[in-house]
């Protein structure tokens, strides 16, 4: 990976100038924060994608370089926009930060191992909640949290407060469920439902005649 993206100053707008610009391979963007004016650049589409698809996702943090000068941001993805047909990024909006300072984030959940309980008990995983919200500084934040979940059981849950991660401190409540073994539920089969319906329709008939 490159030590940065080099970015061009974009003082044009409009759908006529994007439309040159993603011809080129560009595409418009704007860096915001930092107690700074907004600034309008040109990126390259392939950057920004090779972003959104890092193993940090949105969290990928880069510098940016001013093309023609030594000025230097770095950035997170803050928002983007996608064409609906080509999947193609049309825009992109970047948030300049420190890299030691904290900031809040969403952070997917990874799952390692398979529960004694599922393996041996037959029981059901139930995978509650897939993202976390932390605060972190920016150069640690994770690129997902690491449950391990090979010794639950039946009955067994694992909570916010049950996670021990170094240099993230978790902003869910401590008791939000990660995820939990349950016993598995098993549907009834449809001749027995069906058997069900016609002792109930039997007995509404029953109830009809004899009033």
């Amino acid at each position: 990976m490159k030590e940065y993206i080099e970015v061009e100053p974009r003082e044009l707008t409009g759908k006529g100038h994007n439309r040159r610009l993603r011809k080129l391979g560009m595409i418009p963007g704007v860096v915001y924060g930092g107690d700074r004016n907004p600034l309008s650049i040109s990126i390259s589409e392939k950057e920004v994608w090779q972003m959104l698809h890092a193993e940090t996702g949105l969290n990928t943090v880069r510098t940016l370089k001013l093309a023609g000068t030594d000025r230097h941001r770095t950035v997170m993805i803050k928002d983007y926009q996608m064409d609906a047909i080509t999947r193609h990024v049309i825009h992109a909006d970047f948030l300049r930060v420190n890299p030691d300072q904290e900031i809040e984030v969403s952070v997917p959940v990874k799952l390692n191992g398979t529960p004694f309980g599922v393996k041996t008990e037959g029981g059901m995983m139930d995978f509650v909640a897939r993202t976390l919200k932390l605060v972190a500084k920016v150069v640690e934040i994770p690129a997902n949290v690491e449950v391990d979940v090979t010794d639950l059981r039946i009955g067994d849950t694992i909570r916010v407060k049950d996670l021990d991660i170094e240099n993230v401190s978790f902003t869910e409540h401590e008791d939000t469920v990660i995820v939990k073994v349950d016993v598995m539920r098993i549907s009834k089969e449809p001749v027995e439902e069906a058997e069900e319906l016609l002792e109930e329709g039997e007995r509404e008939e029953k109830a009809a005649a004899e009033t």
